[in-house]
C-alpha cells in the first residue's frame, strides 16, 4: 500500500521537522525510495535535506501547488529535487518563503486537493512519502498536506506548547475527515517529542494528562528523547542514521519504530 506521512503539530518548537527528517532517515536506512515533501515556507526540512537557498530547485513545492491541473495527476514528478550532501536518493519538493502566497491563493479552485493529485502515480508500494507541516490552525498549506496524506503523525513535547499543538492538531484532523476531504486519514498516534531524561514533575503530568485524554492514541511506547546528537546532525545536515554513538542508535531504532507504527514496511 502506498504511504504518505503527515508530520503535524499546530504549534512550533516541538520537533516535527526534526521528526521528519528523522523519518526519512529511518525510510532511507531501509532501503526504500523517499520522497520529501515540506509544506512550511520557514523550509527547515528542505535545509536540513541539504537544499540552501542558493542551489533550490526552479520548481517547488510554492510552484505545484500554483498549478492547477484540471484533473492532471503526477505532476509533482516535475518539482523533484535531489537532496544534498549525504542524503542521496532522497526527492525533494522543496519550500521556499514564496510558499506562505499560496495561503491566500483565491485565483484557481481547489488548491487543497493539488498535493493529492500532483503525487497520484508518484508514490507507489515501493517508495514513501513524509511531509513536514507548518505549525498553523488550518490553512490551505496544512489542508493539502492532510489531504493528500494517508497517516499523521503528532509530535508532542511534554510541556504546555506540546499539549495545546496536539489537541488542536487532532480538531483539525478531525475538520478533514468530517467534511469528507480525506476521510480514511490514519492518525498514527500523540508521539512525544524531544523527552528529557530523569524525574520531571511537568513531564509526567502533561504524560498522564495526554495519556487519560487520548487513551491509546498517546503513543509513549515511542517516545522520542531528547539528545544532543539530534541538534548536531540537524546543523550538520546528515542523516541520523549516518552518525556514531549510542544516542544516535536510540534515536534511530525510535524514528525506525514510528514507521512500522505507520504500517511503512520495510
Amino acid at each position: 500500500m502506498s504511504k504518505v506521512l503527515a508530520v503535524y503539530s499546530e504549534k512550533g518548537g516541538v520537533g516535527k521537522s526534526a521528526l521528519s527528517a528523522g523519518l526519512v532517515a529511518a525510510a532511507r536506512r531501509r532501503k526504500l525510495d523517499v520522497i520529501a515533501g515540506d509544506l512550511d515556507p520557514r523550509g527547515t526540512f528542505t535545509s536540513e535535506l541539504g537544499i540552501s537557498d542558493e542551489d533550490a530547485p526552479a520548481f517547488s513545492m510554492n510552484d505545484l501547488l500554483a498549478l492547477d491541473p484540471q484533473g492532471e495527476t503526477g505532476l509533482a514528478a516535475e518539482a523533484f529535487a535531489e537532496a544534498g550532501g549525504a542524503w542521496s536518493g532522497v526527492r525533494v519538493i522543496a519550500a521556499e518563503r514564496a510558499l506562505a502566497n499560496r495561503e491566500t491563493d483565491n485565483v484557481a479552485v481547489g488548491l487543497e486537493f493539488r498535493l493529492r493529485l500532483g503525487l497520484k502515480g508518484v508514490i507507489g508500494p515501493e517508495n514513501v512519502g513524509i511531509l513536514d507541516l507548518p505549525p498553523r490552525a488550518g490553512g490551505k498549506l496544512v489542508t493539502s498536506a492532510l489531504v493528500a496524506a494517508t497517516d499523521v503523525i503528532i509530535p508532542a513535547t511534554l510541556d504546555e506548547d506540546g499539549r495545546i499543538g496536539a489537541k488542536e492538531a487532532l480538531a483539525t484532523i478531525k475538520l478533514v475527515k468530517d467534511l469528507g476531504m480525506n476521510p480514511d486519514l490514519r492518525i498514527v498516534g500523540i508521539v512525544p517529542s524531544i523527552v528529557p531524561g530523569g524525574r520531571n514533575t511537568l513531564k509526567d503530568a502533561i504524560g498522564k494528562y495526554l495519556a487519560d485524554t487520548y487513551g491509546p492514541l498517546y503513543r509513549d511506547d515511542l517516545a522520542i528523547p531528547r539528545h544532543s546528537v539530534r541538534q548536531q546532525t540537524r546543523f550538520a545536515c546528515v542523516p541520523i542514521t549516518d552518525a556514531p554513538g549510542r544516542e544516535a542508535a536510540a534515536l534511530s531504532e525510535v524514528y525506525d519504530q514510528i514507521l512500522t507504527a505507520a504500517g511503512v514496511e520495510a
